[in-house]
């Protein structure tokens, strides 16, 4: 029983550490308020960095994209005649998003962060809590069964 009390302790101090460097974005384009995007915060990883390079290469089709292990958080408005546009998500850390002119429009706005605004560390905490219910019951069944 001492072994399962270790195997936890170690995935329960790897489910924090995933957890604490995790980052979470919102991500979306829209020609909403501020506020859109609320209900769809993912978690980055390489594929949602590629997305939203996708999104930002829309407007200015000539950014280098340079990937990365890092990542973090944008939001890039731009004002086309009546229309405000707007496209946030996950990019690599390597790429700044802000400098450059946009094919439409204008850039009335952009911002980048890690640590504030969609860019909380929410992580899979219910996929680690899922590891951990599991580990527990394999533990409670062991004990039984002995």
């Amino acid at each position: 029983m001492t072994h399962f009390r270790q195997i936890l302790a170690g995935v329960l101090v790897l489910c924090i550490v995933q957890n604490a460097t995790s980052l979470s974005c919102y991500s979306c384009d829209h020609t909403e308020s501020e506020s859109m995007c609320e209900e769809n915060l993912v978690e980055c990883d390489a594929s949602m960095a590629s997305l939203g390079m996708v999104r930002v290469a829309a407007f200015k089709p000539t950014i280098q994209i340079i990937q990365s292990p890092a990542m973090r958080c944008f939001e890039l408005v731009v004002q086309d005649n009546d229309n405000t546009l707007r496209a946030r998500g996950c990019s690599y850390d390597t790429v700044d998003v802000c400098p450059g002119e946009v094919r439409i429009g204008v850039q009335t706005g952009c911002r980048w962060c890690n640590e504030h605004d969609g860019c909380n560390s929410a992580g899979s905490f219910k996929a680690s809590v899922l590891v951990i219910a599991s580990l527990l019951v394999v533990g409670v069944l062991q004990k039984v069964f002995q």
